[in-house]
């Protein structure tokens, strides 16, 4: 079964919080985990915006690597704004550093304010197993 997760920017995850859409909640992030801290991580994306990661028990990730995030938007508690609940992971190669810039090559697959193509609010639905 799919379901649909556009692929975004951390800048666009109040589109996706719990209130705004709470029927279409997981995303796609792609960005380095720049920080792992327990049950946290933070991913940097091409433009250097950042998102909090609260990771499961089968999330195994390092420091620095390139990953594509599928996740659920929440919202963080002690009201630190908006996060991701991890649902799965991918490592992209290492030797591949130009890899994090692919959502600025090819905007068309990203979810964008300005009402880009695509599914709910601009956003691609892509299906959970594809890329």
């Amino acid at each position: 079964m799919s379901f649909p997760t556009p692929r975004i920017l951390p800048s666009h995850l109040h589109a996706f919080a719990p209130s705004a859409h709470p029927s279409i909640s997981t995303i796609r992030l792609l960005g380095h985990i720049t920080s792992l801290r327990g049950d946290q991580a933070v991913l940097e994306s091409c433009n250097q915006e950042t998102v909090t990661l609260i990771l499961n028990r089968d999330s195994h990730l390092s420091l620095h690597s390139l990953y594509e995030i599928i996740g659920k938007v929440i919202n963080l508690e002690g009201g630190q704004g908006l996060g991701v609940r991890v649902l799965g992971t991918t490592e992209w190669p290492s030797r591949s550093p130009e890899g994090v810039a692919v959502d600025l090559r090819f905007k068309e697959i990203f979810y964008e304010a300005a009402g880009g193509g695509g599914g709910v609010d601009g956003g691609m639905n892509v299906g959970m197993g594809g890329f």
